[in-house]
């Protein structure tokens, strides 16, 4: 097994980290090493914190909703900052993050950006802040007829979508509250791939208020965050609330109101098997475009494939540590959709399980990437992971 693990690693890793290596060698006066100090193996501490190198994420896209395959480059600069002590007690902080990205699938979705996520130690701020232009193609699905059948239509969405938001810590590092506020500047048009039969007419019903224009929401925000590390956590919990109002006032065309809850825990089984729990509720009242509303958001499972006004979702995930470097993953989960909590029990599971494998790539950092495997209702799909396949929820 560990035979594998070396030769899996080679291949891998090469086309994945070409670049710094390239970029070192044209710089030897730097002296950049991408073995790691203790064991010798591939590592790149040393390229992103002593060098201010960057991790290219290169992802494969497989989601089905939008062409089924594609391609999506993002160079990641990762700072970090030093821990926060109060009355003696060490508190992790969560490091500096910059990433710009742009990808393309076959149904020619593409889309272009950049983000930042950071910290200012001396004021005790975490600031979040990302824009970008999209053009996506993309299947929605909606029950027409009211006998339970679901009718898919693919819409072209233009979006330029500009986020940031902004926490303070409170007394115990570990809370933070703030706000946040999100604008995106929308342009849909229905394809015409189910016809102009009764269905498309039904559709244009239900749809015709909300084909274009602004949306944008104010919110609260309050989080903890106890986890050991941000990237790919051994143990700790984090619980993130939000409360957004969108109105006229805040520069939306629409009036509606969202709610989320998320819970996140790591805990070691073993000291080599780490267990992983994700709950998350979402809500949305008042009248909400179609593409705003919550869906289940699972590995396996299409993106709004399963969308309502409310939905509730819990996974479980196990990583087993082989070595000190390589990870074998297990997970899985289920959750439901629905317009009203009355519908909840009639209303269909989405479901799905998988596997993948973790290689510790940033040691320091504890950082790991992988690729995860998931089986859902849908069929087979899989993922490029950085850090934690929950990192972005």
């Amino acid at each position: 097994m560990k035979r594998f693990f070396k030769v899996a690693s080679g291949a891998i890793f090469l086309l994945l980290f070409t670049v710094p290596a390239v970029m070192a060698q044209e710089k030897e006066h730097t002296k950049v090493s991408f073995r790691d100090s203790i064991d010798h193996q591939f590592d790149l501490s040393d390229w992103i914190i002593n060098k201010k190198g960057f991790v290219p994420v290169a992802t494969i896209i497989t989601e089905p909703s939008l062409g089924g395959f594609g391609a999506a480059l993002a160079p990641v600069f990762i700072e970090q900052n030093k821990p926060k002590i109060v009355n003696g007690k060490v508190y992790p902080q969560i490091p500096n993050v910059t990433t710009a990205f742009g990808g393309w699938t076959l149904n020619n979705t593409w889309a272009v950006g950049a983000a930042r996520v950071g910290l200012i130690p001396k004021w005790g701020i975490k600031y979040s802040v990302a824009g970008g232009y999209a053009n996506v193609n993309m299947d929605y699905y909606f029950n027409l007829d009211k006998l339970g059948k679901n009718v898919d239509f693919e819409f072209n969405i233009r979006t330029i979508p500009v986020m940031f938001s902004v926490s303070k810590q409170l007394k115990n590092p570990r809370f933070t509250v703030g706000l946040k506020y999100l604008f995106m500047h929308n342009e849909l048009e229905v394809a015409d791939n189910n016809g102009n039969g009764v269905w498309r007419q039904k559709l244009d019903s239900v749809v015709s208020n909300y084909i274009s224009g602004n949306v944008a929401k104010l919110g609260l925000q309050a989080s903890y965050d106890s986890r050991d590390n941000t990237f790919t956590p051994n143990s700790g919990m984090k619980i993130n609330l939000s409360a957004d109002w969108s109105n006229p006032v805040v520069g939306s065309k629409y009036k509606f109101a969202q709610f989320e809850g998320a819970f996140y825990y790591f805990f070691p089984l073993l000291p080599n098997l780490i267990t992983g729990t994700r709950f998350d509720v979402q809500q949305v009242a008042g009248t909400a475009p179609f593409y705003i509303k919550p869906f289940v958001d699972m590995r396996g499972v299409p993106t709004a494939r399963y969308a309502g006004n409310s939905t509730m979702l819990a996974e479980l995930e196990e990583r087993w540590d082989v070595t000190k470097r390589w990870s074998l993953m297990a997970y899985g989960g289920a959750g439901k959709a629905f317009d009203k909590y009355s519908e909840f029990g009639s209303a269909d599971w989405a479901w799905s399980y998988g596997t993948g494998f973790r290689y510790l790539i940033a040691r320091k950092l504890k950082l790991r990437m992988g690729v995860d495997f998931a089986m859902g209702p849908e069929g087979f799909t899989y993922y490029v992971v950085f850090g934690s396949s929950w990192l972005r929820q």
